[in-house]
């Protein structure tokens, strides 16, 4: 799969530091892959290895996934946004929309092994205990031993990585400081009403 490495060079980043802690703080994926004239798209959370690798896995009926051996995907991981209008900088200037992402190009390896397919879980519980979650994976676990024939894991081997970060840093300081404040308070009462009343529509569609 092609690279796609066209950005302004200010707004690129291949510090890999900077990009492992991206996805530790963003671990939310798209992978995006190709197959039969269609393009076929997952949101799957993924975690880095030290080696470079990432891994996670998937729904086992996940037709992106289900009887493939190997993929090549384009990944994205996407962070905050937000419209930085003229008003939100200090000096005059033009609005923008900045952002944060990480692109990548990788192949994926789907296992389907119960040895392979359980470390990963425990793997992944791992990591989740750093975010204030006290579960850990138990193989004799009835709920553990019922649903891991239901799933598939994923074995990500990264070809390209380029970050994304918008970020208004080709402005001067006082202004790129500006535009980040008002990206971290950007409409979060409007976010919070639109998820209250998102929960209640789903709700309300799965009751009738």
């Amino acid at each position: 799969m092609p690279a796609c490495p066209f950005h302004y060079p200010q707004y690129r980043s291949t510090d890999q530091e900077m990009i492992n802690r991206f996805i530790e703080v963003f671990p939310l994926a798209m992978i995006t892959s190709h197959r039969d004239g269609q393009f076929l798209c997952s949101h799957i959370p993924l975690w880095r290895q030290p080696d470079g690798s990432l891994f996670g896995h998937v729904d086992g009926n996940n037709s992106q996934f289900k009887g493939e051996q190997y993929l090549s995907v384009q990944i994205v991981f996407m962070g905050p946004s937000a419209y930085i209008p003229p008003q939100a900088y200090v000096s005059r200037q033009l609005p923008t929309w900045n952002y944060l992402a990480v692109h990548m190009q990788a192949n994926i390896t789907v296992v389907d092994t119960p040895h392979q397919k359980l470390e990963i879980l425990e793997q992944t519980a791992k990591r989740l205990s750093k975010q204030d979650s006290d579960y850990q994976v138990d193989e004799l676990d009835p709920r553990v031993i019922s649903n891991l024939p239901h799933i598939l894991g994923l074995v990500i081997q990264p070809e390209n990585t380029e970050g994304r970060f918008k970020l208004s840093q080709d402005k001067s300081s006082p202004d790129t400081s500006a535009a980040l404040q008002w990206l971290l308070d950007y409409r979060k009462q409007d976010h919070d009403e639109f998820l209250k009343e998102l929960l209640q529509a789903a709700t309300k569609q799965h009751s009738n």
